[in-house]
C-alpha cells in the first residue's frame, strides 16, 4: 500500500465503498469526490470506474485517477507463478507493457523511478517531466526562425504596405514589416510551457509545483497558450530539435489526461489511465515485431478489409483481428489479444462462446491456417489452455484450428533474461514449420 496519506490503490474490478469522506486507512471515497469523478468522466465519455451510490468499483481501466490533493491508484490484476506481485512490480510491469505499447513516452531507465510505490503514478510522471525538461532546457532552449509582422523604429523585411497606410500615415518614420526573427516563442516552445502550467496547477505534489513554478521563470518569453489535443498531435519536431521529442510527446500525453477539470465545488480531476484491452493487444503486437525480427516473418496490427457478410454489394460486420503473422503474402497465424483472467474450473475455462465465434469468423474469412486468443497467465495456468480442430471437412483438411493460449506478464521485464523468455514465448505461436532459429536478443 502506497505510503502517500490521501492515495486509495484498489485493483482491477475491486469494489470500495462510499462514506461521508475520504479515508484512506478505512478505504472509503467521499461522496463529493464521486460526484466530481461522475462529471469528469462524463465530460471525458469514459467510464474509468463504475460509481455508484453505496460505493464504487474499478474497470478494465488502470492507472491513476487524482481528485485535488487525493488519489485513485488502480493496478492491474497481475500475477506470476509464485502469487500476486507486489505493488512495485506490478506497477514496474504496467510501465513497461504501455512504454513498449507506445502509450507513454518513457525510457526504460526511467521506469525504476516511476515505479515507486511511494508516490501516485501521475506525480511521479509530471516530476519526471519537469525534471528531463529542466535539464533538456539548460542544454539550450528551442529557437526557431519565426515571420513575425511588427511596426518597427527601422527597415527590416519586407514592408507590409496596407499596414503600413493604416498605422504609420502620420509616424511615417516608422516601418510595419514582416521578418523573420530567431526567438523561442516557437509553437514547440509553447506546447512546452502549456505541460508546464499543467505541472504547477496541480494540488497532488507540492513537490511538483514548486519544481515546475521555478522552472516557468524560464519560460517567460515563451506565450501562453491552450492547445487543443488536434493542435498538439499536429505539431511536428524537427530533426534540429529531435532531443525534445521526448519531452513534447510527454507534453502532449500531459495536456491530454491530466489537465484540470473543476467541478463546481472547487475539486480539480485528473487522470493518467489506460485500457488494459488496449495495452495488451498493443504491447503484445509490439514484442511480436521485435520478437520474428530477423526472420522471413512480418507482423502486421489491426488488420482490415473483410466482412462476414454484404448486404446489397456493401461489406457489413467488419472483421478486424488484433495481429496478422505473414509469410510474404501468405497469412500463417491470426491473433487475438483478451485481457482477461481464465479459469480451469469453468466450462472451457471461462473462454466465452462469443470469442469462439469471433475467431472462427476471423479464421475463415481471412484464410489463416491458425487463430490464436491470448489471454494474461496467472496461478496454475498452462502455456496451451486448449485447442479446437474445425469439423467441417474442408477445414479439416487444410488442418485449420484454434488455440487458447496465454503470456507470463508477471515476470521481471526489467531483466534480460525475462525478456528474451517472453520472446520465445511469442515465437511459439507461430505453427513449427514455419518457425526460423533465429530470434531477436
Amino acid at each position: 500500500m502506497p505510503a502517500f496519506d490521501h492515495t486509495l490503490q484498489l485493483k482491477e474490478f475491486e469494489r470500495i465503498p462510499v462514506g461521508p469522506q475520504w479515508d484512506s486507512h478505512a478505504r472509503t471515497v467521499g461522496a463529493g469526490d464521486v460526484a466530481a469523478i461522475e462529471r469528469f468522466q462524463a465530460k471525458s465519455g469514459r467510464e474509468l470506474l463504475k460509481l455508484g451510490y453505496r460505493s464504487i468499483q474499478g474497470t478494465n481501466w488502470v492507472g491513476t485517477l487524482g481528485v485535488g490533493r487525493r488519489c485513485l491508484e488502480v493496478i492491474p490484476k497481475i500475477d506470476d507463478p509464485a502469487g500476486p506481485l507486489d505493488a512495485r512490480r506490478t506497477r514496474e510491469n504496467l510501465l513497461w507493457m504501455v512504454s513498449r505499447a507506445g502509450m507513454v513516452p518513457i525510457e526504460p531507465a526511467d521506469i525504476a523511478r516511476l515505479a515507486d510505490p511511494q508516490r501516485p503514478l501521475l506525480a511521479a510522471f509530471l516530476d519526471l517531466y519537469v525534471d528531463h525538461l529542466a535539464r533538456e532546457w539548460q542544454r539550450g532552449p528551442i529557437k526557431e526562425y519565426l515571420a513575425e509582422e511588427e511596426n518597427r523604429a527601422y527597415l527590416r523585411g519586407k514592408l507590409l504596405f496596407p499596414q503600413q497606410q493604416r498605422h504609420n500615415l502620420i509616424q511615417q518614420q516608422r516601418f510595419f514589416t514582416a521578418a523573420d526573427e530567431f526567438t523561442m516563442d516557437s509553437p514547440l516552445s509553447r506546447l512546452l510551457k502549456a505541460g508546464l502550467r499543467c505541472c504547477a496547477r496541480q494540488r497532488m505534489s507540492d513537490l511538483v509545483v514548486r519544481k515546475a513554478r521555478g522552472l516557468l521563470m524560464e519560460f517567460a518569453d515563451v506565450s501562453d497558450w491552450e492547445f487543443s489535443n488536434q493542435e498538439a498531435e499536429q505539431l511536428q519536431v524537427s530533426r534540429q530539435h529531435f532531443r525534445y521529442e521526448l519531452l513534447i510527446n510527454m507534453a502532449r500525453l500531459i495536456l491530454q489526461s491530466t489537465s484540470p477539470e473543476t467541478g463546481g465545488d472547487g475539486r480539480q480531476v485528473y487522470s493518467l489511465m489506460f485500457d488494459m484491452n488496449e495495452v495488451f493487444e498493443r504491447f503484445v503486437a509490439a514484442e511480436m515485431k521485435t520478437a520474428l525480427a530477423g526472420t522471413k516473418l512480418a507482423v502486421i496490427a489491426q488488420l482490415g478489409g473483410r466482412s462476414l457478410l454484404t448486404q446489397r454489394g456493401k461489406p457489413r460486420f467488419h472483421l478486424r483481428p488484433d495481429i496478422g503473422v505473414y509469410r510474404r503474402d501468405e497469412l500463417v497465424c491470426l491473433i487475438d489479444t483478451k485481457w482477461k483472467r481464465l479459469d480451469l474450473n469453468k466450462p472451457h475455462a471461462g473462454v466465452s462462446q462469443a470469442d469462439i465465434y469471433q475467431m472462427y469468423a476471423y479464421g475463415k474469412e481471412y484464410g489463416s491456417a491458425l487463430t490464436v486468443i491470448l489471454y494474461p497467465r496467472w496461478g496454475s495456468l498452462p502455456e496451451i489452455v486448449a485447442g479446437y480442430e474445425h469439423n467441417d471437412p474442408l477445414l479439416i483438411a487444410e488442418q485449420k484450428g484454434i488455440e487458447i493460449r496465454t503470456l507470463d506478464v508477471g515476470g521481471p521485464f526489467s531483466l534480460p533474461v525475462h525478456r528474451r523468455a517472453f520472446a520465445e514465448s511469442l515465437f511459439r505461436l507461430i505453427p513449427n514449420d514455419l518457425c526460423q532459429n533465429t530470434l531477436q536478443a
